[in-house]
């Protein structure tokens, strides 16, 4: 059996490893849909499985498994993506701080044409973050590929009280719960 993971995120390629070090990466290579009408959990699991029927229509093998996720940042309702510019990452940094966000990670799991899917959720609580420090981390390359801004293993990390719930999804891959269903699907 052929894995695959529907993903160009070297994060989630690290996380994946750690389920099997024997799959592919194919890239879904499909824009990001804005899905206003829907929650931020329902708009992460839509995100997953688009990527996840791309990266089918890409490959076409029966017998493979394929592995798609999609993380964002929810902010009392409002989704935190990719920041487009250093003004959108400073916003979305300026209102992470000091408050709590949760972050949705969904994953969507493809074998013998069907799709399994789920969305694992981990809230999120900041310290106070100095403006300043703000402005300096927005001009660094750091914020722009990361869903609200920022990743838990990077300089941000300091700036974390504490998470309620798993660091893998927060990372963007919620490993223990991918692993599962991977063994239930086949085992």
């Amino acid at each position: 059996m052929k894995f695959y993971l529907a993903s160009s995120s070297p994060r989630r390629k690290e996380l994946f490893s750690l389920i099997t070090d024997d799959f592919s990466i194919v890239s879904p290579d499909i824009e990001e849909k804005e899905y206003p009408e829907k929650t931020a959990r329902m708009k992460c699991v839509r995100r997953a499985k688009d990527k996840c029927i791309a990266a089918v229509n890409k490959i076409k093998d029966k017998e493979s498994v394929i592995v798609s996720a999609d993380t964002l940042v929810d902010f009392n309702g409002c989704v935190f993506d990719k920041p487009k510019d250093s003004t959108e990452a400073y916003g979305m940094i300026k209102n992470l701080s000091a408050n709590s966000h949760f972050v949705h990670t969904a994953v969507c799991v493809y074998k013998d044409g069907v799709m399994y899917s789920f969305c694992d959720d981990t809230e999120v609580f900041f310290k106070r973050i100095p403006d300043e420090v703000i402005s300096e981390y927005v001009k660094t390359p750091e914020p722009y590929d990361k869903a609200g801004a920022y990743a838990i293993q990077g300089f941000m990390s300091k700036y974390i009280k504490k998470i309620s719930g798993d660091y893998d999804t927060v990372v963007g891959l919620p490993t223990r719960r991918l692993k599962i269903l991977i063994d239930k699907l086949c085992g």
